[in-house]
Formats: C-alpha cells, structure tokens, sequence
C-alpha cells in the first residue's frame, strides 16, 4: 500500500513539474496574435507618421497572420490618440505609434505623465527637422536667411506646427541673433503651414525632412538646412546647423509603444515581431521613400535614446519655455 501511494506521489510531482514547463513555455511562445491588431497613430492621416504605420502594418499583418489596421484620433498635439491607447486593455492588440513631440507633454501640462504610463517597443526612423523657405525667397543658404532677416521690413516670420519644433526654432532664433527681429507663427498642423509657407505668407518654417519632401521635390521648397547632429544620409548636399555656425540640434523620431501593463509574454511577442520586420526590403523602402532613416532598435536602446533626449530639452526648456496653449 505505501509503494503504491510513493508511486502515486511520485507520478503527481512529476506531472505538476510537466505542467509548470508547459506553461513556461507558453509564456515564452504566446499564441498571440488571435485577431486584428490597431496600430494607433494620433496625427492626421496622410503626414509622414501615418505612411509609415501603415507600411509598418503591412509588414506585421504578413508576419502573423492576422489584419492589423491603423487609427487616426488626431489632435491635442497627439495627446488625444496616446489617451485612447492607455484606455484601451492592456493586452497589446493596441499599439502606438509616436513622436518625439510626446517628450514635451509634461511641459506643457505638468500633470500630464502620459510617457510614465507606457513601455517602449523599437525606435523605427528619425528624419531630421528642416530649416525650410519657399525657393521664392532670394537667399539659399541658412547665413543668407540670417542676414536678410536682420534688416528685412516688414519683419520675417517663422513657423512650427509642434511643440518641438517651436523649441527648437526658438533656440535657433537666440543663437542667431534674430530674437526680437523675426516673428513667431504657430500652427496647429504641418499642411497649413506649408501652404502658407508656399504661398509666401511665412518666410521659413520648421518641418522635418519627412514631411517637406514632396513640396522640395516638386521644386516649391528649399531646405537650407537640417537639424541633425551629421549630413542626413538621404540628403547628404543639405548642410547641417552646426556646419552652419550654430549648435543647434533638432530631429524628429517615430517609435511604438504599448501601455506599461502589458504582460510581458505579450510585450516580447511584438518586439521579436518588429525585430523580424525591420529587415523586411518594402518597408525599408518605404521608410526611406519618405525621407526617413531606418533606425529599428532593443527597448533598452530605445528607452536609454529617450532617456538621453528627455535630459536635453528639459535643458533647452528652462531657457526657451513652451507656450502652454
């Protein structure tokens, strides 16, 4: 009787040991996705965020085998599609797509710790800001603009469609000595902003190279500059500021994110998926076709980059404070 019931203790270890490696490796290889997934982009449709979600989609639905769809809650400066991914379960089936603009949020609105609540996936491009004027305008060098705006009557003007991109300017601006000379025109939106700027209403405004391209290719517009720290690998014939006398650096990132609670099983599914996509060769061309910089990365490389950045535009916040409206 008792080598029965050692042999019966035996088997039901064994088979709780079976079961705990059973659900280990469940963990490990979720089955996930089972249905669509939403790529939650809070732009407007058509800017160059939302081209590449859905080239980024694309990718990802041929890679599980199931729809992914993307969504376009615009405004707030993207506050309202970040909030409609942090409402929605946390489960990964709702992703973001963002933009380094959200570093500024807090600035803004102190309360407001929306990056706190998620968990970063992969870095997927940068493309620099560009310091951009209607090839209408006589100068074509960012020291021509300097010097034209320094005794231009009436005054020059200068546009942003971000937060960011007002920071930046703003710091641009002081460096060239132009503070109290120029105007500063915000805009709710990149497209108004570049019809203005086309149409000779703006001198010079601050898009990134992404979403100025199509108006410099069909030869309304003239970079005449870019932000980042070197040449722009797609453009190497556009200077950058440093080059150009000033240490001013501005480039815009595009990255995923998912709130802070997704499981962990989950979270590793959509990373191994976005690591196998990123060498997928349409996406890559579509990234680059937009003026973008494939630039896929680990979530620890892409929190320490945020991390680093944050760091940085707080410091340029204390002397360029935002306008909170």
């Amino acid at each position: 009787m008792h080598s029965v019931f050692r042999a019966f203790v035996r088997l039901a270890a064994l088979a709780a040991l079976l079961g705990v490696a059973c659900a280990g490796a469940l963990a490990q290889s979720p089955a996930w996705p089972t249905r669509q997934v939403t790529i939650v982009v809070p732009y407007p449709a058509g800017g160059g965020t939302d081209a590449i979600a859905r080239s980024l989609a694309l990718a990802l639905s041929a890679r599980w085998g199931q729809s992914v769809v993307v969504e376009n809650p615009a405004g707030g400066d993207g506050i309202i599609g970040t909030q409609r991914v942090l409402r929605a379960p946390a489960d990964g089936y709702t992703i973001l797509m963002q933009v380094n603009q959200m570093l500024l949020y807090k600035a803004a609105q102190p309360n407001l710790n929306l990056m706190d609540d998620l968990k970063l996936v992969s870095m997927v491009q940068h493309s620099p800001l560009s310091f951009s004027v209607s090839t209408k305008f006589p100068g074509k060098t960012i020291a021509e603009f300097v010097a034209y705006c320094k005794t231009a009557k009436p005054a020059c003007s200068w546009a942003s469609a971000t937060k960011y991109g007002q920071l930046i300017g703003n710091q641009f601006i002081d460096a060239a000595g132009l503070k109290g000379l120029v105007i500063n025109a915000p805009y709710k939106g990149t497209a108004p902003m570049m019809t203005d700027l086309l149409g000779g209403h703006i001198t010079m405004a601050l898009p990134a190279v992404a979403s100025g391209l199509p108006h410099y290719k069909s030869g309304g517009l003239r970079f005449l500059a870019v932000g980042s720290a070197e040449r722009f690998k797609l453009m190497p014939n556009i200077p950058t500021l440093v080059e150009s006398g000033y240490q001013v650096f501005g480039d815009s990132w595009y990255g995923l994110m998912v709130s802070k609670d997704t499981p962990q099983p989950v979270f590793n599914a959509i990373v191994d998926a976005v690591k196998a996509v990123s060498t997928n060769p349409a996406l890559l061309a579509s990234i680059e076709s937009n003026a973008g910089q494939p630039v896929f990365s680990s979530p620890e490389r892409f929190a320490a980059d945020v991390a680093k950045e944050s760091a940085y535009l707080n410091g340029l916040l204390t002397k360029y404070p935002l306008d909170p409206n």
